[in-house]
């Protein structure tokens, strides 16, 4: 059977402010554990990986829970994983977090990035926008994908600042928090359902797409954009 390697990268602020929706965004990220592994099983020949960091700021702002651990051998996270601290060093972690995974992604591999903040970049020491915004570009060149989920901000601009297409706004609630999450597992879904149509379609585009939010991708749909991709750009 034909395989295909795919690595999930989840960014996930853990700045002090972070504490208003502490519990949401620790269900949030066990549920996003749970959608990988649920694509596991229904996709068997997409093998899922994961790399999951918490970040914050300081000498030790960067909080390694899980380095490419293939998804069946990850456990939920619990609060003892997750602690807050401090400010937001986005772009610190963003580049250190991607140019760790670039050591060990191959060629034909296919990555997801997922960045959920609900603040601005105020910390970095290392990384800066212009740098960040540049290794995202030419990554996504590569095939890789990326999505920003901010909360309370203009996340389209943010998001265009360090060079991502794909944007999701929440707000700073447990509500909305919640919902954030349910949709970002929709969308994800998606997204390996679509991966596995390009294993049938190899002459489609792996070029990324500005659509991984939308909600109106069906199993059909899907077919309809690969077989236009395959014939070349619409």
């Amino acid at each position: 059977m034909e395989t295909q390697k795919i690595y999930n990268l989840v960014i996930l602020d853990a700045s002090g402010s972070m504490e208003v929706i502490y519990n949401q965004a620790l269900t949030g990220v066990n549920e996003t554990l749970a959608t990988i592994s649920r694509a596991q099983e229904t996709h068997p020949e997409l093998q899922q990986y994961v790399t999951l960091a918490s970040f914050s700021a300081g000498d030790d702002f960067l909080n390694r829970i899980y380095s490419a651990k293939p998804i069946a051998e990850a456990r939920n996270i619990t609060s003892a994983d997750y602690p807050l601290l401090g400010c937001t060093a986005l772009y610190d972690a963003m580049g250190t977090c991607i140019s760790e995974l670039q050591q060990r992604v191959c060629h034909g591999d296919r990555v997801l990035v997922t960045i959920i903040t609900d603040g601005y970049e105020n910390a970095s020491r290392t990384w800066n926008g212009r740098q960040i915004k540049s290794l995202v570009q030419e990554l996504r060149q590569m095939g890789w994908t990326f999505t920003y989920i901010g909360a309370d901000q203009d996340v389209e601009k943010v998001a265009g600042e360090i060079g991502v297409c794909n944007a999701l706004r929440f707000s700073a609630n447990a509500e909305e928090t919640a919902a954030m999450f349910e949709k970002e597992g929709r969308s994800r879904t998606r997204f390996y359902d679509k991966v596995c149509c390009e294993m049938r379609a190899p002459d489609a585009s792996l070029a990324e797409s500005d659509d991984y939010f939308a909600d109106d991708d069906t199993p059909e749909a899907l077919e309809d954009i690969l077989k236009s991709e395959a014939k070349g750009p619409r």
